[in-house]
């Protein structure tokens, strides 16, 4: 008896089903066919063409609007978002090269500069003080 019963509970679901299946493929073959009209492809292709053109004037038309209250465009705020990407890119780069430069100074031993630079030898004898100071004794006229 339970059989019987689900079998009910299910034929409205069947029903559906198949009625959605021959639904599908009823507007596929439909579909199908006036796609294929050449008529048809030409008429789309002028309406599509049409509906672009219009696109471009009221793009054009908001733009010309956005420009007279000094607000940005769509395409000034892409330009913007573009820059700041290249920005963005540049600062990671430079943060990459930094780490990598620490790391190296990081790895390399601690050496006093004072010890692995030779001592200069002097060739000539200092001047005497005398010598050094100006003939007016140093006083600005």
């Amino acid at each position: 008896m339970s059989d019987k019963r689900e079998d009910r509970l299910l034929e409205p679901m069947r029903m559906w089903r198949e009625w959605y299946q021959k639904s599908e493929k009823q507007w596929s073959e439909m579909l199908t066919d006036v796609m294929a009209d050449e008529k048809f492809g030409k008429t789309f292709g002028h309406m599509f063409q049409e509906w672009l053109h219009a696109q471009h004037m009221i793009s054009e038309l908001i733009g010309q609007q956005l420009a007279a209250f000094n607000m940005p465009s769509r395409g000034d705020i892409l330009d913007v978002r573009d820059r700041l990407g290249e920005v963005e890119d540049g600062l990671a780069s430079l943060t990459a090269e930094i780490v990598q430069l620490r790391r190296t100074l990081a790895s390399k031993p601690t050496v006093d500069a004072a010890a692995e630079r030779p001592a200069v030898r002097r060739t000539r004898k200092p001047s005497s003080a005398s010598e050094a100071a100006p003939p007016d004794g140093g006083q600005k006229h």
